[in-house]
């Protein structure tokens, strides 16, 4: 009788074990996965899937909007030591050489500063059309997206949507830096700079001629702080309640799916 009672409490204790064990469960699909997200943080209180949606959308909408006119404002570029597009590196290396000779310094001084105001200008000029881009992106985002980049933490909302605009955004760029470089007056600085310092190879060590592609310097200089300043405003709202400024900005990213 003992033997039986006590065969009996064992297979009882392993029945309540493995009804303890919750086994992990395939979903049967992607909106079910996303679902058993939601469940985690608490069906009570943690955003829907559709919030999270909406929610991602709207700080990406956000953070365009911020980074887009605090770069295209006048000194958007030039009054911004971060984004502050210097000298092609080429020439960036010559500077120092330029300006300890007086010749030199009193001709090309003032034409490596009117470069650097002219690319600045031009950078500042084309950020403008990065907008609708974005925007293109962030409309399409799916909701598995907006999931993913939700965990994703620090930055994945900038990383998506640099990989979704990246190559339309440089093409875009291309047209209006050449036509604000050329608005600008850049060749007054760049044409008589190159052709004075190639002329000076001697003098400057160098061992060919300067042939800087600029427009494409101007906008990858462009292209990368329109994205670091997107990241930067991404990082507010993860970061710092306050820069919730919405209601569903505050559920979304206050959520334990978030907060991770």
């Amino acid at each position: 009788m003992r033997i039986l009672l006590l065969s009996i409490c064992l297979c009882g204790a392993g029945v309540t074990a493995c009804a303890q064990i919750k086994l992990p469960v395939a979903p049967a699909s992607a909106s079910q996965a996303l679902q058993g997200l939601k469940n985690l943080q608490g069906a009570e209180s943690g955003p829907t899937t559709k919030e999270i949606g909406q929610g991602l959308k709207e700080a990406l909408d956000a953070g365009v909007a911020t980074g887009v006119a605090q770069l295209s404002k006048v000194g958007g570029f030039a009054q911004n030591p971060v984004y502050r597009i210097p000298l092609p590196p080429e020439i960036k290396a010559l500077e120092e050489k330029v300006r300890k000779n007086p010749l030199l310094s009193a001709t090309m001084g003032p034409k490596l500063d009117g470069l650097v105001a002219a690319m600045n200008e031009g950078a500042e000029k084309a950020v403008q059309e990065a907008a609708p881009i974005f925007k293109e992106a962030i409309v399409n985002m799916t909701i598995q997206d907006a999931v993913g980049i939700l965990q994703g933490g620090d930055g994945s909302a900038t990383a998506y949507l640099k990989g979704a605009t990246e190559p339309a955004v440089q093409e875009a760029f291309a047209p209006v830096i050449d036509r604000a470089l050329k608005a600008v007056d850049i060749a007054k600085y760049w044409t008589p700079l190159v052709q004075a310092l190639n002329a000076n190879k001697g003098i400057l060590g160098l061992s060919h001629d300067i042939e800087t592609d600029l427009p494409t310097y101007v906008n990858q200089g462009a292209t990368t702080a329109i994205y670091q300043e997107i990241a930067v405003q991404e990082a507010k709202i993860r970061k710092d309640p306050l820069a919730r400024t919405s209601e569903l900005l505050k559920k979304v990213f206050g959520s334990k799916l978030a907060l991770g």
